[in-house]
């Protein structure tokens, strides 16, 4: 009688270990083992679960309804072994929750299904003619108006070369006519400086032969002052030695510088002596000097004309 007491107490101790929410988590396999070690047999250990899933689906009933739900609490034999709840059962599905699932799942479906219409379908689609040819002349505007804008480039960079090759011509133009007036400038600074040499040569020159010049110049004076000089008494000595023509003519009124003067008896008694004397001097038409100058005045004229020129050289 107390075996079969205990027995009971075992299965009721079971049945509350399995109905437990804390060992509900823990593999069923370790459940039934720790029961097995408690000296439940498998029988038993199989009236207890049918028994502790009954309890489950009670109380999960009553916890849907909000009603109270009473709740075993049981008492555990002291033992030293750790308890391990199992897991729990998967509950059963019935046809309603089958029923939400398909709700739920069509509506979801529904959902892709529109999406994919309204975003992908018409990315995934070919285009349609009108299409095609609005993006053709959409291109075809976009090629025309690249065009025009290169054309407009090509003419200004045209433009642009034409001006800087006139503007590199006009610099070279320019530059050549600054290198031909340099260099015109240069030769004439060149042909300047030989002038200016040139001309400082014959300066140097003439300062050069300029003393010697002056120093023969005076020397020819002084040589030819000395012959006139020399003439000028050798002819005055020729007048004298003559002495007065059948004319008239005196002599003349200063004696030679130099050399004493005739007195007049010795004239007159070398013309008394001389046979020459009675006769008339011829005039002379011509007389010729050393220097090659040419009297054609008469004697009286030229002595008067040699008085005058003494008369300046004293």
């Amino acid at each position: 009688m107390s075996t079969t007491t205990e027995r009971q107490e075992l299965l009721k101790n079971a049945i509350a270990f399995l109905s437990d929410e804390k060992t509900q988590s823990s593999p069923l396999a370790k459940r039934i083992e720790f029961l097995e070690s408690k000296g439940l047999t498998t029988s038993e250990i199989e009236d207890a679960l049918k028994q502790a899933s009954e309890v489950t689906k009670l109380s999960q009933t009553f916890t849907s309804s909000q009603e109270p739900v009473l709740r075993y609490t049981p008492s555990y034999a002291p033992s030293t072994y750790t308890v391990v709840a199992p897991p729990p059962p998967v509950p059963s599905l019935d046809w309603r929750d089958y029923f939400i699932m398909a709700v739920v799942s069509g509506g979801v479906m529904y959902g892709v299904i529109s999406l994919a219409r309204k975003y992908l379908l018409p990315h995934l689609q070919p285009p349609t003619v009108t299409a095609y040819e609005a993006d053709k002349d959409a291109l075809n505007a976009q090629f025309d108006a690249a065009e025009a804008l290169l054309k407009e480039l090509q003419e200004e960079t045209k433009a642009v070369r034409v001006a800087s090759e006139n503007q590199q011509a006009r610099i070279e133009q320019t530059t050549s006519e600054v290198d031909a007036a340099v260099k015109e400038m240069r030769e004439n600074e060149a042909r300047t400086r030989n002038e200016m040499r040139e001309i400082r040569q014959e300066i140097d020159t003439i300062q050069d032969m300029l003393p010697k010049m002056l120093e023969k110049n005076k020397e020819s004076q002084a040589q030819s002052l000395g012959e006139l000089q020399q003439e000028l008494k050798s002819l005055k000595t020729l007048l004298l030695s003559r002495g007065p023509s059948v004319s008239g003519v005196a002599t003349p009124p200063f004696p030679a510088p130099g050399r004493p003067s005739i007195p007049a008896w010795q004239l007159a008694s070398s013309s008394a002596d001389s046979p020459s004397s009675v006769m008339p001097l011829p005039r002379p038409s011509v007389v010729g000097s050393s220097n090659g100058d040419k009297l054609g005045e008469p004697v009286n004229s030229s002595t008067s004309s040699l008085s005058e020129t003494l008369e300046e050289i004293a």
